[in-house]
């Protein structure tokens, strides 16, 4: 998920034919942040990266696989640096890649718009107060293996055969 300095704009109240006033930042100042979520259990793992190259991948994975008991399977987009050839692959970890344009089908998706909602008409004017605010979200899910459930594990990972 790409995290900056633009302002994502959202709904607001105000009173009828009152138009909502509010600030706004149009920044260029970007990261992204890589999260891998155990939808059953409820645990997540994420790391903040520069960029979405295959090489800022690479460290999320090693991080990942450091992080793992057992054997996993991380289920990815299409994205470039998901598909790059040059990744290495602990043997824990099987990458699983959705089909194109199915976002519906990727547990961390929802994750994704609940964090994209609590950032929503935030004004952030430098990148260290978006980490700020993004580190203090993840912090919150961290210890909410109830939350992360309901958003992320969806019936049809439950029900399907190993």
């Amino acid at each position: 998920m790409r995290i900056g300095t633009r302002t994502d704009l959202g709904r607001r109240w105000a009173a009828a034919g009152v138009k909502p006033i509010g600030n706004q930042h149009i920044g260029y100042d970007y990261g992204y942040l890589s999260v891998a979520i155990n939808p059953v259990t409820g645990e997540v793992k994420m790391l903040i990266l520069p960029n979405m190259t295959g090489e800022s991948f690479q460290v999320f994975l090693d991080e990942f696989a450091d992080s793992l008991k057992e054997e996993a399977i991380l289920i990815t987009d299409g994205a470039t640096a998901h598909r790059s050839k040059k990744l290495k692959f602990d043997k824990k970890i099987d990458l699983e890649l959705l089909p194109a344009y199915s976002p519906q089908l990727n547990p961390v998706e929802r994750f994704f718009r609940e964090v994209r909602r609590r950032l929503k008409n935030r004004v952030f004017t430098t990148y260290e107060e978006v980490e700020k605010a993004v580190i203090e979200i993840a912090k919150s899910f961290m210890t909410a293996e109830e939350v992360i459930k309901k958003l992320t594990c969806y019936d049809w990972l439950l029900n399907t055969p190993s």
